[in-house]
C-alpha cells in the first residue's frame, strides 16, 4: 500500500510548476515594453497591448511577485512614452492587475480559450478607462475600431501565455 502512495506522490511532483525567476519576469516586461515602443509610431489601432497581456499573465501566475506597484510603474512608463495624460495608462494597468489578481485562482482552471474569454472583458475595461480619460481631457472619440485592440489581445492570449510559461515548464522539467 505504501508503494502506491510513493508512486502517486512522484506523479504529482511532475505536475508542479516552479515559480519563474525574477530575471525572466523582468525580461518579459522589458521585451513587451520595447515592442510597445516600437509599435507606438505605427498607426494601426488593432495592435494588441502586449504589456497589458504580460501584466495579466504575471498577475495571475505570480501574484506575489507582480502586483499593482509594477502595474503602476508600467503605466507611467507607457504614459511618458506615448506623451499622453500622465496616469491614464497607469490607471488602466492597475485596474488590470487588480482584476487579474481577483481571478488568479480561477483563471488557471480554464483552458487557454476559456482564459482568453476572461481576458477580453479585462482588456475592454482597461481600454474604456483610457478612453474616458481621453474624452474628459481631449473630447476626441477614437472610434469603434479602437476597441479591436482588446479583441486581438484576447486572440493573442493563448500564444503569449504559452510563450511566457516556457521557462516555468522548463524549470519544472529539471526537478
Amino acid at each position: 500500500m505504501n508503494r502506491f502512495a510513493n508512486l502517486e506522490s512522484q506523479g504529482a511532483d511532475r505536475n508542479l510548476v516552479r515559480p519563474a525567476s525574477s530575471l525572466w519576469i523582468l525580461g518579459t516586461f522589458a521585451f513587451s515594453y520595447v515592442v510597445m515602443l516600437a509599435t507606438a509610431s505605427v498607426d494601426i489601432l488593432w495592435l494588441p497591448d502586449l504589456l497589458a497581456l504580460t501584466l495579466i499573465y504575471w498577475s495571475v501566475h505570480q501574484p506575489q511577485s507582480v502586483g499593482m506597484t509594477i502595474a503602476f510603474v508600467c503605466g507611467i512608463l507607457m504614459d511618458v512614452a506615448n506623451g499622453s495624460v500622465l496616469g491614464q495608462q497607469a490607471l488602466a494597468y492597475v485596474t488590470l492587475s487588480y482584476l487579474a489578481f481577483t481571478l488568479h485562482r480561477r483563471l488557471p482552471w480554464f483552458d487557454l480559450i476559456g482564459q482568453a474569454l476572461h481576458v477580453l472583458p479585462m482588456l475592454l475595461l482597461a481600454q474604456i478607462l483610457v478612453m474616458l480619460v481621453r474624452l474628459w481631457f481631449d473630447g476626441l472619440w477614437p472610434g469603434w475600431i479602437w476597441f479591436a485592440q482588446s479583441v486581438t489581445g484576447a486572440c493573442l492570449w493563448p500564444i503569449w501565455s504559452m510563450v511566457l510559461s516556457l521557462r516555468r515548464r522548463e524549470s519544472a522539467a529539471n526537478i
